[in-house]
Order: C-alpha cells, then sequence, then structure tokens
C-alpha cells in the first residue's frame, strides 16, 4: 500500500511449459538415481519380492515397448501382504516415466542392473491391511491348486503354455506346475490377476 493506494500484484505464474517440465523431470531422475539402492538381478520379473516367495501369487504386466514401464504385482500369502513394484526401464537421455509420491517413494526405490547391463528404476509398494482381499486370495489359490491336482494330464493350449500363467501361482518357493489347463484354470487365475489389481486400484 503506497499513500492509501493498494498496488495490484501481477498473479504468480508457474512455468509449466515441456522444458520446464523436462528439467524438473531430468532434476528428480538424478536426485532418485544418487539416493536410491543399487541391487542386480538376473531379470525384471524377478525381482526380490518374486525371488523371495514362498506361497502366493505373481502377475507381471509386461513392459511397456514405447516407455520401457512395467509393473509386478505379488501376493504372499503367508505374510497376507499385497506388494507392488513399478519400474522403469533407463536409458541415456530418457525421461522419468514412474508416478512417484516424493519424499515417500526415495525410501522405497532401487536400481536394478541385470546381467545384460540394463539399469531400471523400481519403486515398491506396499499394503498389509486388506483383510477380505488377501482371505479371497488364499481362497482362489487353493481352488486353482485343488484343480490342478485333480484335472487329468493332456496337452495344453498354447495359452496354458504361456510362461507368465505358468508362474503365477507359487508353491514351496516353485511356480505351479500345470499337467493340464482346462477353462476353469483360466478363469481362476484371472480372477486373481483381477483381484490383486484391484488393490492399487481403489
Amino acid at each position: 500500500m503506497v499513500h492509501g493506494v493498494v498496488l495490484a500484484q501481477p498473479p504468480v505464474q508457474f512455468n509449466n511449459s515441456q522444458q520446464a517440465l523436462q528439467q524438473y523431470e531430468a532434476s528428480t531422475l538424478e536426485s532418485l538415481m544418487e539416493r536410491c539402492t543399487a541391487v542386480k538381478t538376473e531379470h525384471y520379473q524377478s525381482p526380490d519380492e518374486v525371488r523371495t516367495l514362498r506361497n502366493g501369487y505373481v502377475d507381471v504386466a509386461e513392459q511397456h515397448p514405447q516407455t520401457g514401464l512395467y509393473s509386478i504385482f505379488v501376493f504372499d500369502q503367508d505374510k497376507r501382504s499385497f506388494t507392488l513394484v513399478d519400474g522403469q526401464m533407463l536409458k541415456p537421455g530418457g525421461r522419468l516415466q514412474l508416478r512417484l509420491a516424493l519424499p515417500r517413494d526415495y525410501g522405497r526405490c532401487r536400481l536394478v542392473r541385470d546381467a545384460q547391463g540394463i539399469e531400471r528404476l523400481e519403486v515398491v509398494h506396499m499394503e498389509r491391511n486388506y483383510v477380505s482381499d488377501a482371505q479371497r486370495m488364499q481362497r482362489l489359490r487353493k481352488e486353482s491348486l485343488d484343480l490342478a491336482a485333480s484335472a487329468p494330464a493332456m496337452p495344453q493350449p498354447a495359452l496354458c503354455q504361456d510362461a507368465k500363467l505358468a508362474g503365477r501361482v507359487w508353491v514351496d518357493g516353485k511356480p505351479q506346475a500345470l499337467s493340464s489347463c482346462p477353462e476353469a484354470q483360466l478363469a481362476l487365475h484371472t480372477r486373481m490377476r483381477k483381484q490383486v489389481r484391484k488393490v492399487y486400484e481403489r
């Protein structure tokens, strides 16, 4: 206020230009590269949460060819926990594509390097408090195991030979071995896949 006259202030301008966004992404990615724990793995589909799984369910969302994004959903029946691993492949000059909730994700991120020299950035989200969802997953998993044990062995259609399907249900630290694959088994896997994703889509 000058001599009783209020001077109008121009509105605050936020620069959301493409260049500004790219600079923000680059600085965020650089900060993550400095803070995140570095680990090694054989393949992006086998993070620690899958390698240490004894009994449960795994669903891998394939890596997007353009963005390099991927997701791995894990239900650990022994711990009754749901875990989501979000990741992206890193390329020189590439953009940060991961959805982050900083600063929380700084403590849950890791740099993953595999035997081929490919580097990925991963963020791990965990939920433990969905009792009804855990019970539903346990029931569906038991139905899948019972069906696999009772179904007669027969040649599997191409869809059932898919490694992702065969590796979804884990028993005693190994993927469930299917000697046959009736439509009921496919339906059970589809229901488990929807259930484990629903936890994170609320």
